[in-house]
C-alpha cells in the first residue's frame, strides 16, 4: 500500500480541505487534466505545526476532516529538545540533498557538526534541511564547513532578523535552479513541485 505525506495540513485552504476529505471518504480522485476517476488506497500521514483543535473551534479547519486524519496521533518535540538526533538527521539530509542534485557525496566537518548541534533550530527540521541544502551547494572540496552554514540568529533578547516568506522562497528557488544548471526538471523534482508550478514560480520571482 502506498503512503502519502502531507506537510503543514493546517495551511490548507477550505477548498483543498473539502477535496482532501472527499478523497479520504470515497477513496477516489480525478487527476489534473483528466476526466477519468481513479481509485486510491493510499495511507495518509499528515503533519502540522498548528493547533488543529483550536482551528476547528474557530471554523478555520473542517471538523470532519480533522477526525478523518486523527487516527493515530504523534506529538514530536521540537528539534532543540532532540539534540542527540541532529547528527543522524544531518547525515540523512545531506545524503538526500546530494542524491537529489546528482552530486558526489559531501561530508560534514567536525566543526560544522558542532555548530549544527549547538543551534536551537527555531524552524525545526525544515530549517535544518534548508540550511544543509544551501551548505551542500556551497561546500568546497566536498566538505561542509562552518562558513557554509547559514543560521537564523537567535538570543540576546533581540528579535532575530528574518526574511519574508516571499524573499526566502525566491532565494531558495534561485539557489536550487542555479545548482542544477537551470534544469527545470531536476529543479522541480528537488523542490517537490510540478513543472507548470515551477514555471509559475520562476515567473513570479523574475528568475530567468
Amino acid at each position: 500500500m502506498r503512503t502519502s505525506r502531507l506537510d503543514e495540513i493546517g495551511d490548507m485552504s477550505p477548498d483543498l480541505q473539502t477535496k482532501l476529505l472527499r478523497v479520504l471518504q470515497d477513496r477516489e480522485f480525478q487527476p489534473v487534466g483528466s476526466d477519468r476517476t481513479e481509485r486510491s488506497e493510499a495511507r495518509v500521514i499528515a503533519a502540522t505545526h498548528r493547533e488543529l483543535e483550536t482551528m476547528v473551534a474557530d471554523g478555520r479547519f473542517r471538523e470532519d476532516l480533522y477526525f478523518r486524519l486523527r487516527v493515530i496521533e504523534l506529538e514530536l518535540p521540537p528539534l532543540r529538545q532532540r539534540q542527540d538526533d541532529i547528527p543522524h538527521l544531518v547525515g540523512h539530509l545531506v545524503e538526500r540533498a546530494c542524491r537529489g542534485m546528482e552530486m558526489d557525496p559531501v561530508v560534514v566537518s567536525r566543526e560544522a557538526m558542532t555548530v549544527l548541534a549547538a543551534h536551537p533550530w527555531p524552524g525545526n527540521v525544515r530549517e535544518l534541511e534548508n540550511c544543509l541544502l544551501r551548505a551542500v551547494v556551497l561546500a568546497s572540496a566536498g566538505v561542509i564547513r562552518p562558513e557554509h552554514l547559514t543560521l537564523v540568529p537567535v538570543g540576546n533578547g533581540r528579535e532575530a532578523s528574518f526574511l519574508s516568506l516571499e524573499k526566502a522562497e525566491r532565494e531558495h528557488i534561485a539557489r536550487v535552479y542555479a545548482a542544477t544548471g537551470r534544469q527545470k526538471r531536476r529543479t522541480a523534482e528537488i523542490l517537490g513541485v510540478s513543472r507548470p508550478r515551477l514555471d509559475r514560480l520562476l515567473r513570479k520571482h523574475g528568475i530567468g
